[in-house]
């Protein structure tokens, strides 16, 4: 009779932990995941513009991923998500945050915080602690170095060199070649 209620005792109590591990499902990952990314002009793109690439991302016209983390080499690539890495296209377009470096052909654009190196003819980070370096230089917030013709920030700490500097929330705007606020 004893061996009865044990068994019947550990019976209810593997079935119960059998109908929790059945119930708990897997929460899967906000978007897919790929270690490379070739694309002609998304959405002719391999695989397609909603996973995230973590390696090499080759958009020969235009190439578009979630989040990007790697090497970017092209014509246009964007990130609807984070930047972050080397990107050399001849525009770089991110939607979110961004770090590493971004040597731009023509434009590299970051609509929220960017941390380091923006190099090429137009660059604009909306928050940054970085060093833009190109004919025209804009930030909402920069906390470094703007060195090109055209350098203009709503907000700084930090130095510009050019030949139009503006820094919007100082006392005296607009100073040519040097201009800093600390």
């Amino acid at each position: 009779m004893k061996t009865l209620i044990v068994g019947l005792f550990l019976s209810v109590v593997a079935s119960a932990g059998w109908s929790q591990q059945s119930s708990v499902q897997a929460v899967p990952a906000a978007h897919p995941y790929t270690p490379f990314m070739l694309s002609f002009a998304d959405p002719i793109q391999v695989p397609t513009h909603d996973f995230d690439v973590g390696g090499l991302r080759i958009p020969i016209i235009y190439g578009q991923s979630h989040d990007f983390d790697g090497l970017d080499v092209g014509l246009v690539g964007r990130a609807t998500g984070h930047g972050n890495g080397l990107q050399t296209c001849a525009v770089n377009i991110v939607d979110g945050d961004g770090m590493g470096l971004q040597a731009n052909w023509l434009a590299g654009y970051v609509a929220g915080e960017y941390l380091g190196f923006q190099a090429g003819t137009v660059n604009y980070a909306e928050k940054a602690q970085a060093l833009q370096i190109g004919f025209y230089n804009g930030a909402g917030f920069i906390k470094g170095c703007q060195i090109g013709v055209i350098n203009i920030a709503r907000e700084m700490i930090g130095v510009q060199i050019g030949v139009v500097n503006v820094i919007q929330n100082k006392d005296v705007p607009f100073i040519p070649i040097i201009n800093c606020y600390f």
